[in-house]
């Protein structure tokens, strides 16, 4: 057999010979031509490997992303205010068991193509815990706010979100509807980030978190430097109650205040856009998902202007960060699958 004898598996007739066939190559991430067998080669046999394989450089880059994130809060909170940091840590320290659950259940069934979708998980949760530390030390740097310039770009290029939010509120109905579809991100983008690692999707999976940690990373730098309040204080309309709590906590933050809430502090770019497009955009590879997520992403992304919660210019940054992190993931997956 040592004369590189080529056999296919099912012209091995003797079940002694088969019983003996130990394989040399046990690292195969899948054999599609022949499979060295202590010089038998078997043909058309596949042997899943139970490593990272075109997954590994992906782990590889969140590592880095997620680092220098979580040094960059670090860093600032110790500067700003010597404390804030350990719940932070401690958060994303706590998510991790229980992120990993998925992953676990699939390895001991040796699904390792749907483990490798899973691994998604831990990440994307420790990115979660990582956005709203951002978010506030980015407000307590107190750069500038820059609702002037805003309003100055939203009429460069004709738009007046005070006309939109007029009509929205003049017709009943629509302020009603437009309200909902804002809100209806917090059901879009749990979906997208659980659903694939957990059905197994693993470039759906990993496209996300990789998009969404371009997309922090590119971001976070703008809008430190960049902050706002929003549409209603920058044409000096009356906001709805939500608003002004959001417009109060901005300022809190910005005059020192450690303990003012979070939600909506990020005003350009519009996280709601980069989310909701970059939500649907993953559910798309997942048919009985495919147009629900289509659907709710175009009407979170309308929502953003008609409930009066973002400047024109902030939907359209936040199309441009997700043309550049996807083309980056793109990058990223692309190397990793030669």
């Amino acid at each position: 057999m040592h004369g590189g004898i080529h056999f296919p598996l099912g012209q091995v007739a003797s079940p002694s010979l088969k019983a003996h066939l130990v394989p040399t190559t046990l690292n195969c991430e899948t054999v599609t031509n022949t499979c060295a067998f202590r010089g038998v080669y078997l043909t058309g046999h596949q042997i899943p490997s139970s490593g990272l394989g075109p997954s590994r450089r992906v782990h590889l880059f969140m590592l880095a992303g997620c680092t220098l994130l979580l040094g960059a809060a670090i860093a600032g909170y110790w500067i700003t205010s010597g404390s804030g940091w350990q719940t932070m840590s401690a958060a994303v320290a706590a998510v991790l068991p229980v992120s990993l659950l998925p992953a676990i259940l699939r390895h001991d069934r040796r699904e390792y193509e749907k483990r490798n979708a899973a691994l998604a998980l831990p990440w994307t949760l420790i990115l979660v815990a990582l956005i709203p530390p951002l978010a506030v030390l980015s407000a307590q740097l107190r750069f500038p706010l820059r609702d002037a310039l805003f309003v100055r770009l939203d009429q460069s290029i004709g738009f007046s979100v005070p006309g939109v939010v007029h009509w929205t509120i003049t017709h009943g109905p629509a302020q009603s509807f437009s309200d909902s579809s804002y809100s209806l991100l917090y059901v879009l983008l749990p979906l997208a980030m659980l659903v694939p690692p957990i059905v197994g999707n693993r470039k759906a999976a990993e496209q996300f978190v990789l998009a969404n940690t371009i997309a922090v990373l590119i971001s976070f730098p703008v809008f430190t430097l960049y902050p706002a309040i929003g549409p209603w204080a920058g044409y000096h309309f009356s906001g709805n109650e939500a608003q002004k709590a959001c417009q109060a906590a901005i300022l809190a933050l910005h005059g020192g205040d450690r303990h003012a809430a979070v939600m909506g502090i990020v005003c350009f770019p519009s996280f709601h856009v980069i989310w909701a497009v970059l939500s649907g955009w993953s559910l798309w590879s997942i048919k009985p998902l495919r147009i629900v997520g289509a659907v709710l992403a175009l009407l979170v992304v309308v929502s953003t202007v008609t409930t009066g919660w973002h400047y024109v210019c902030d939907v359209l940054a936040g199309f441009l960060v997700v043309a550049i992190s996807l083309a980056c993931a793109r990058v990223v997956m692309t190397k990793s699958n030669p």
